[in-house]
C-alpha cells in the first residue's frame, strides 16, 4: 500500500512538470514580447544535404514587424525591415536591394512572435516529433504563392526559440540557430531605419 501511495505522490508531483508542446512553448516565448535580440548562426544545405553556405551575425526585432539582421561573417551584410520595406545592403557590392515588406507577414515566420494572434491567420501550424532535444512547430503559409519558403520549422527548448528552419521549393534548407535571447530591452527606432549611403546602387 505504501509503495502505491509513493507512486501516486510521484505522479502528482511530476504532472505539472510535463514538457510543454511546441505550440505552448511558442505562446510562452511570444507572450508580452515587444523587443528581442540574439546572436545567430546560419547554415544553408542543398537538396542532397550538402553544406552550401555558413554565416553568423546578430538579430534584433521589435513589434510590430521590424527586424534588423546584421551578418558579420563570412561577408558583411545588413537586412533591415522597417514595417513597410525590406532593405538588403551589401557593402562589398555597393548595392542595396529594396522590396515591399509582405503585408501577410510571410517574409519571415519570426513576425508572428511579436503578433502571436496572427499565427493562425497566416499559417497552418502543426506539431512535429521531438528531435535533437527540441520541440518543433511546423508552419505552412496559407498564401504559398507569395511566400519565400514552402514551410518553416520552429524549434523550442525550455529557454525559448533555439532553431528556425526554412525550406524552399528548390530543396534548400536554411537553418538559423539562436543563442541566448535578450527580451524587452530598449532598442532605438533608428536601428530599424535605413539610409542609403552615397555612391550605392539601388535595385528595386
Amino acid at each position: 500500500m505504501r509503495r502505491h501511495l509513493f507512486v501516486l505522490m510521484l505522479m502528482a508531483i511530476a504532472s505539472p512538470l510535463q514538457a510543454q508542446t511546441a505550440r505552448q512553448q511558442f505562446d510562452a516565448f511570444a507572450r508580452g514580447l515587444q523587443t528581442a535580440s540574439a546572436a545567430f548562426q546560419q547554415v544553408v544545405t542543398g537538396p542532397n544535404g550538402e553544406k552550401v553556405q555558413t554565416a553568423q551575425g546578430r538579430l534584433q526585432m521589435k513589434s510590430p514587424n521590424r527586424f534588423r539582421w546584421e551578418y558579420s561573417k563570412p561577408d558583411v551584410q545588413l537586412i533591415v525591415a522597417d514595417g513597410r520595406k525590406i532593405w538588403v545592403y551589401e557593402p562589398d557590392l555597393k548595392q542595396v536591394t529594396v522590396k515591399p515588406q509582405d503585408a501577410l507577414n510571410q517574409d519571415s515566420p519570426l513576425s508572428v512572435l511579436s503578433s502571436p494572434a496572427a499565427l493562425d491567420r497566416f499559417y497552418t501550424a502543426s506539431e512535429l516529433p521531438e528531435k535533437q532535444g527540441l520541440r518543433w512547430l511546423q508552419l505552412l503559409p496559407k498564401r504559398p504563392d507569395s511566400s519565400p519558403f514552402d514551410k518553416a520549422w520552429l524549434g523550442f527548448d525550455g529557454n525559448g526559440l533555439r532553431s528556425m528552419r526554412l525550406f524552399d521549393n528548390l530543396g534548400q534548407v536554411s537553418e538559423f540557430t539562436f543563442g541566448t535571447w535578450t527580451r524587452n530591452a530598449a532598442i532605438g527606432e533608428e536601428r530599424f531605419r535605413f539610409t542609403v549611403p552615397k555612391n550605392v546602387d539601388i535595385v528595386e
